[in-house]
């Protein structure tokens, strides 16, 4: 049986592993750390994804030492949710996943971008297990913590988590997080832990004039914005890569398997060879981002061919590293992708953390090196 002795000596070990890899940016974030029982805040089942695509479950009641192991390793996220529902696939397990307790090197960057001050009260968006506002509330004090989760099930496990481990004072309400939480504004800080496609203007509606607003954006980044003095905007740099599962109202259709689309039009798919080298969208995370801001709706399958298609499987297009290409549909993917690698190059081909993110009420912007230089609208 593992013990709580047991669980600090791992807890321990953790941080030394995640400070010899200069992941805590922040001493208060690796405090924070050691005195947060995360081992509290795991279900007794998870997946953890395999190299292979599978999702084997761990169990604390099969094997308690790997279920400890595996809670206190840095880099592995633990599946906790499928498809709005129960981790209990297993290896057969597909779906989406819909909530996990993230890897703890995600987590303690996370945090160190946000770096809240003691004593002011801010807002996260994703409750989850509850294990994020408990290091936030070692920060801030738990009475300085509201979390906000839309999935009552996971809520309500969180708030027990919360008062077993000492943190009764963090407020837990069941919510849409897109929204905020208006009762409780304004907040001098707010952290997301799901990723948001579009920046939602209510965050920065309920946070005061300098204040901070961190998040996952667009499925690839971690943005930092400050809102302004007016507050009539939000504004900052990409400040790490990151991925993270999106809100749920954020998901957007999923992709639809477009091969029966493909075996039916190839024959009738227009040849061509492109001018511009696609491959730095495989290679260069700035790149990257841009290609999906101004290609929107759009899914990439890299590989010997890599394969372009919109979600609804109207068009597609496939290119090979030669150069050669084909493209079907009313949207010409290939040309679209060579225009957003176009403007990624007269831009002075940015690293993901040269770009940044400005929010208005009728309109975001993604930019590059400062908010006054070139910029593109976010649709």
């Amino acid at each position: 049986m593992t013990t709580t002795r047991d669980y600090a000596t791992l807890r321990h070990n953790c941080a030394e592993a995640l400070a010899v890899d200069r992941q805590f940016g922040a001493p208060w974030v690796r405090d924070a750390f050691e005195a947060v029982p995360r081992e509290m805040f795991a279900p007794s089942r998870f997946c953890i994804r395999e190299e292979d695509g599978t999702y084997p479950v761990v169990s604390r009641a099969t094997d308690p030492e790997a279920w400890g192991r595996a809670v206190y390793t840095h880099d592995r996220a633990l599946i906790t949710q499928f498809d709005d529902g129960d981790a209990t696939g297993g290896q057969a397990a597909v779906g989406r996943l819909s909530s996990s307790l993230s890897s703890l090197r995600v987590v303690v960057r996370q945090l160190s971008h946000l770096d809240p001050q003691p004593g002011r009260r801010g807002l996260h968006i994703g409750t989850g297990s509850g294990y994020d506002s408990a290091l936030l509330a070692e920060r801030v004090g738990a009475r300085n913590v509201i979390t906000v989760e839309v999935d009552h099930r996971l809520a309500a496990d969180a708030r027990r988590a919360l008062d077993t481990a000492g943190y009764g004072d963090v407020q837990t309400v069941v919510g849409d997080g897109e929204h905020g939480w208006p009762p409780g504004a304004p907040y001098s800080w707010v952290l997301s832990t799901a990723s948001a496609m579009r920046i939602p203007w209510a965050w920065i509606e309920q946070t005061a004039p300098g204040g901070v607003i961190v998040t996952p954006y667009r499925g690839l980044a971690l943005v930092r914005l400050v809102v302004a003095n007016d507050g009539e905007s939000a504004s900052g740099p990409i400040a790490d890569a990151m991925a993270f599962i999106p809100l749920r109202g954020q998901r957007g259709r999923d992709v639809v398997d477009v091969r029966p689309v493909i075996d039916a039009t190839m024959s009738g798919a227009e040849r061509l060879s492109t001018t511009v080298d696609l491959s730095v969208l495989g290679e260069a995370l700035g790149a990257e981002l841009l290609f999906h801001v101004l290609v929107p709706g759009v899914h990439i399958r890299f590989g010997e061919t890599w394969w372009f298609q919109s979600r609804d499987a109207s068009s597609w297009a496939a290119w090979k590293p030669t150069g050669q290409g084909r493209q079907w549909g009313p949207r010409r993917l290939l040309g679209e992708a060579e225009a957003a690698v176009t403007a990624w190059q007269e831009a002075g081909e940015p690293d993901l953390t040269d770009l940044g993110v400005t929010v208005r009420p009728d309109e975001e912007r993604l930019w590059a090196g400062r908010s006054d230089g070139p910029s593109w609208l976010v649709t």
